[in-house]
């Protein structure tokens, strides 16, 4: 960058002669006309000739940030532009350049910040309508809408080989271009050390529970650093989803801590716009678990009187039988979703991710309304799915129609995975069928693969195209996929959640060894993230699949993988103040988020220990884990039928 000091414009001429000060003047003026054509031939003529950081991939095109000034917010419309292949990108206010930067030669991150995600869709896919999630807690979503037509001109020729249709690869001729750390290792680790990871994770639950207990009791959520808490239930959440992973470790001290405040809860205390499906699968999962390991009746209690207020709130009592998304707890009446810019249609993954739930609460209390309400929504989503069995993810509460994206990420993920488990909890054939067809329309639909090997799940938008991304929730898949054939799904099956799962793996490949929420795939298939998607939640996903892969498969790579990713969490996301959801994850100096998800402490610390720990702890064909890894018995002659594989 060129600065110019004009003399004459202020003291840095002395004062003499007219001869002198008209000298300065002309050199003055000569040397800024200079400085501006060399900085005009640099910039726009020659502009390849800038140090550039390249990208791996010669066809990427670019979206970058232009320099503005402070008044203009940073989502401009005017802060976009589209630039060819390899065009430098502004460093950001903090002096970092690192543009382009590259993960072991395989993942590329574009340096966005905060940038309409819309804009770099359209110059990926030409006509791709990025859906962006900001899913804290429920993966709700946020559909922004960007109206200015962006001058594509200067990008045709690169735009023209990116609107090709790509075919859909299920297998790679060679799935193993090349090989991610460990993957070879045949080692089993010792008793000893398994033993040592086990008390490093139980240490990790430990601390999260005293900074929780120390600066957030009886909140929902825990901010570390600034040392409070936040309210999203009104129940104490994080004390209520931790309870069966404390009762697993042994945690005996911290579990009567937590027992003393459950006897306490009050629902009716509780806050205003409260998501049905999140306080199913959190709390009314959680009280159903620890009745089954302890027997203790005030578990029970709890999970009656919560299912009692969610189906006496009316929310089960539209014309379809779908239901309503969130109650107000203080009064026990159910609505539509009231925050502004929320949909006000119920999402697919809501409102059939509770039947696992009450269908367990069924069998214990012998009463059928829990299982009743949940069946109808269920039933009413099968009567009207499309011929290719793959609901998209917006749900008319009155009909019970779906449209909008088709997606296993945010809105759509558990949709899948409950359609399996609840043929193993029930072993009702109707949901065998169906998660039977899903799989084969999702292998036949949506499932890509890399130049080099990396199979990922794509997504449909609702204009039919293809939308090359994949959430890092789409991570539950491999694990769905390898549970299934346990229970008699097709050995592909299997096959494919072992393709999946190295993708997911290959996410944590960032500088602080951190997943991405989100990756996607450029036109030659190679892996980016977004600046925008730069974070991470710590979230249970793909250890959840590795759990569940070691224990059928007994490959010592996926328990390495998990404890690698552990050690990441450990190195990256941990503080003398606890763990935190972190962002920047792919510097040198990714920051802390400053808030901690209470599914850390429900499912990805459950997931790690377990999958360290003996088989014949919960095993899988004893128990079924609900969407926030709460374990519930199979006992399908319970539900009246018999599953043969079970």
């Amino acid at each position: 960058m060129y600065v110019i000091n004009v003399p004459g414009s202020n003291n840095t001429t002395k004062k003499g002669s007219k001869w002198h000060n008209k000298i300065y003047w002309n050199l003055g003026l000569f040397s800024a006309i200079f400085g501006l054509l060399t900085i005009y031939f640099i910039v726009v003529i020659n502009r390849e000739e800038l140090p550039v950081h390249h990208s791996h991939n010669e066809d990427i095109l670019i979206v970058v940030k232009e320099e503005r000034p402070d008044d203009i917010p940073a989502n401009s419309e005017n802060n976009i532009r589209l630039l060819p292949k390899d065009t430098i990108i502004n460093p950001d206010k903090n002096g970092d350049r690192r543009d382009i930067a590259s993960i072991d030669g395989d993942v590329e991150i574009l340096n966005e910040p905060v940038i309409d995600d819309k804009a770099l869709e359209e110059a990926i896919a030409e006509v791709e309508h990025k859906e962006t999630y900001s899913d804290g807690e429920n993966g709700a979503e946020d559909k922004k809408e960007d109206k200015k037509e962006h001058n594509m001109e200067s990008v045709k020729g690169n735009l023209a080989e990116l609107s090709k249709p790509w075919p859909p690869v299920v297998v790679p001729d060679d799935p193993h271009l090349y090989k991610l750390p460990g993957e070879d290792t045949n080692v089993s680790t010792s008793r000893a050390e398994l033993d040592m990871r086990m008390n490093s994770i139980r240490d990790s639950m430990r601390l999260s529970w005293k900074r929780y207990k120390q600066c957030a009791w009886g909140d929902d959520k825990l901010h570390p650093d600034s040392c409070h808490g936040s309210t999203w239930f009104g129940l104490g959440l994080t004390i209520i989803d931790s309870l069966d992973t404390m009762f697993l470790m042994g945690m005996k001290e911290e579990l009567l801590e937590a027992y003393n405040f459950v006897q306490d809860i009050d629902y009716k205390k509780g806050a205003k716009n409260v998501n049905i499906f999140e306080i199913t699968i959190r709390v009314l999962g959680a009280f159903l678990t620890m009745f089954n390991f302890t027997k203790d009746q005030i578990y029970l209690n709890k999970a009656v009187e919560l299912g009692d207020m969610l189906i006496d709130s009316g929310a089960f009592k539209t014309s379809s039988g779908v239901p309503l998304s969130d109650i107000d707890l203080s009064t026990g009446v159910s609505h539509r979703p009231t925050c502004p810019g929320c949909s006000k249609m119920s999402s697919l993954s809501e409102v059939t991710t509770i039947q696992l739930e009450f269908n367990e609460l069924t069998r214990l209390t012998k009463d059928p309304k829990y299982k009743e309400s949940s069946d109808r929504a269920m039933s009413t989503i099968l009567q009207h799915i499309p011929e290719d069995h793959l609901p998209r993810i917006y749900v008319n509460v009155n009909s019970g129609v779906t449209s909008g994206t088709l997606t296993l990420g945010a809105r759509g993920d558990s949709y899948y995975e409950y359609l399996l488990k609840q043929w193993i909890q029930t072993g009702e054939q109707r949901y065998q069928e169906e998660y039977l067809a899903a799989v084969q329309s999702i292998k036949d639909k949506l499932v890509f693969s890399s130049r080099r090997g990396l199979t990922y799940i794509a997504e449909i938008l609702e204009s039919k195209k293809i939308s090359h991304k994949m959430d890092h929730l789409v991570c539950f898949l491999p694990g769905s996929l390898a549970l299934g054939t346990l229970h008699g799904a097709p050995s592909w099956h299997l096959e494919l959640a072992e393709q999946v799962i190295r993708t997911c793996v290959e996410m944590y490949r960032t500088k602080s060894g951190l997943a991405p929420e989100i990756i996607k795939f450029d036109s030659a298939s190679k892996l980016f993230i977004s600046r925008n998607d730069e974070f991470s939640l710590l979230r249970p996903e793909t250890v959840e699949s590795l759990f569940i892969l070691w224990r059928l498969t007994k490959k010592p790579m996926y328990r390495e993988w998990a404890w690698d990713i552990y050690s990441s969490i450990e190195r990256s996301a941990k503080s003398d103040n606890g763990y935190s959801s972190m962002e920047r994850i792919n510097t040198d100096r990714p920051r802390r988020k400053g808030d901690l998800e209470s599914f850390f402490l429900a499912e990805t610390l459950k997931y790690l220990y377990l999958i360290n720990g003996p088989d014949d702890v919960l095993p899988l064909k004893r128990y079924v884990f609900n969407t926030e890894a709460h374990p519930f018995p199979i006992r399908s002659a319970d539900f009246g039928r018999t599953n043969e594989n079970g």
